[in-house]
């Protein structure tokens, strides 16, 4: 055994959810070691899209561009029905409502693998790397820290981190290990065939689906590869062949006609079970779950790995404080705030799903247009979750006909002008600090002298004034439905802590202090 390596935060697997964490931690300066047990970066398609709020969070951590670069928005979807006849209909994921204002108001078809990729590019260039053929195979925990063995191509190795966190998958050893099981049920008849394949035989430019009595096949074009992602529904009463070309091919002769799309290759088979369960703790001690290691669920809607991005997003920050000296017990909030929203998660995909599977097999697309139709809301763009009863959120009676209330996403606001800075509120917020925003609040405040890595404060005015941010379109007051001296406190992660008026900064002070230690400053 090799001597032990240190490190602040081990995080172990480099999916979404790791990814996300790593280079979270990287840009605020928390050495980090992310290791996986495949000995090399994913190439299977799994997710295909990614929902509005993950855009966000990507944007904020600096790997967004990648992603809509390479990914499409409208993907009309292609019923091809056992008659020959054709019926096109609108792209399946909803746009979300205005309301929301948001920069990414669309999902986007992507595949997993190319989020992975810029997640990946962005943690290279904070000085980052994926440890790739490593694998945990125990731990222990004392009060300081977890000591993980590691099995890596050159040998066995003791990791000595302050916080471990697994975000290994489904099947998570790290999971295990720690003793945190999936709580939930297997719905053995819900099996689907997946796979990534190729063909030249159809248009990219649509989502195909052939309705049958056998069941509906899916081809969906994967952006900026020629892959295809192949799904299809297996009958209850039949048990999965094992997947291959072959059976796909044969699929497709079946309920599409013979020769009317040669399958050429395929990079991923894959035949999947639904799943819906999920921990009851995210933490236990310094070990936390994440991601699909915390909770899986039906793939309807699309918001797994949009869920275990939020999860890390949540995670990160409060490490890092907490590294930096802030209360640990900040970091029980994370189990607080994302449980609920994971098991919102498991019963919004669970009744889709159900809805769903009821539509797939017949000859129409009318039921099955209907279903697929429902699957996105505005739920599945993540942009309604919110931390309302969260130990972080301070409400206060003043806040009860705000229309951004505290412990919302805060939304975005265009047009804002200073000096040297022309950009968006979103622009104010990117990075690791927590933001305090004055409307119309000209006279000093204790929160000026915080360090500027913890805390920005920024004043924002309706008519231009020096040293203060012009909102010049309105869009700020319109949005958030600001009054003169008010101020709005929003965390590392976009959400709307506290909103008081001016003369209670106090109060946004004393909320906070029970995370700080004793005697320190923002």
């Amino acid at each position: 055994m090799h001597s032990k390596a240190t490190t602040d935060v081990l995080i172990i697997g480099a999916g979404p959810t790791g990814l996300t964490l790593a280079v979270d931690l990287a840009r605020s300066g928390v050495t980090c070691r992310i290791i996986e047990q495949s000995h090399e970066a994913n190439r299977a398609s799994k997710a295909k899209a990614i929902q509005p709020r993950a855009l966000e969070v990507l944007d904020d951590l600096g790997a967004a561009p990648f992603v809509t670069a390479r990914g499409v928005i409208d993907l009309p979807t292609r019923f091809h029905e056992p008659s020959g006849a054709v019926v096109d209909k609108p792209s399946l994921p909803a746009r979300a409502g205005e309301s929301f204002s948001t920069p990414y108001p669309d999902p986007v078809w992507v595949g997993q693998f190319d989020v992975e990729a810029a997640l990946r590019h962005r943690l290279a260039s904070l000085g980052g790397a994926v440890e790739y053929g490593a694998r945990a195979t125990g731990a222990e925990q004392d009060a300081d820290g977890v000591t993980v063995a590691v099995s890596t191509p050159g040998g066995e190795q003791l990791v000595r981190a302050r916080y471990v966190v697994a975000a290994d998958g489904g099947k998570s050893s790290m999971r295990k290990i720690a003793g945190l099981p999936l709580v939930g049920e297997t719905y053995e008849k819900q099996r689907w065939y997946l796979g990534d394949v190729t063909t030249t035989s159809i248009d990219r430019d649509h989502l195909h689906i052939w309705t049958s009595e056998r069941g509906m096949i899916g081809l969906t074009p994967l952006p900026g590869s020629d892959l295809w992602q192949f799904q299809s529904p297996i009958r209850p009463e039949e048990e999965p062949e094992d997947p291959s070309l072959e059976l796909y091919q044969a699929m497709l002769d079946e309920r599409a006609g013979k020769g009317t799309v040669t399958l050429t290759s395929a990079t991923w088979l894959s035949v999947y079970r639904v799943n819906v369960r999920m921990v009851e703790h995210y933490r236990r001690g310094r070990i936390f779950v994440a991601g699909d290691a915390a909770h899986v669920h039906s793939p309807a809607g699309g918001q797994g790995m949009a869920t275990g991005i939020q999860d890390a997003y949540n995670l990160g920050w409060k490490l890092a404080a907490v590294l930096r000296g802030a209360h640990d017990t900040l970091l029980d909030t994370y189990g607080s705030e994302r449980i609920p929203v994971a098991r919102a998660v498991l019963e919004d995909s669970t009744r889709k799903m159900r809805a769903t599977l009821r539509t797939v097999t017949g000859p129409s697309d009318a039921g099955l247009s209907s279903a697929l139709g429902s699957i996105a809301d505005d739920i599945t763009t993540g942009l309604p979750i919110g931390y309302p009863d969260s130990p972080l959120t301070l409400r206060s009676p003043q806040n009860a006909d705000a229309t951004v209330l505290p412990g919302d996403r805060a939304p975005e606001a265009a047009d804002l002008e200073g000096h040297g800075f022309t950009g968006t509120l979103f622009d104010l917020l990117r990075g690791p600090h927590w933001t305090l925003l004055a409307f119309e609040h000209a006279r000093p405040l204790a929160l000026d002298g915080a360090k500027p890595a913890h805390l920005h404060v920024h004043r924002i005015t309706a008519s231009p004034s020096e040293g203060a941010i012009h909102d010049s379109a309105g869009a700020f007051q319109r949005q958030y439905q600001a009054t003169p001296n008010e101020l709005f406190l929003i965390r590392p992660d976009g959400y709307l802590a506290a909103r008081v008026p001016g003369g209670d900064e106090a109060e946004i002070i004393r909320h906070l202090a029970a995370f700080r230690p004793d005697g320190t400053r923002w």
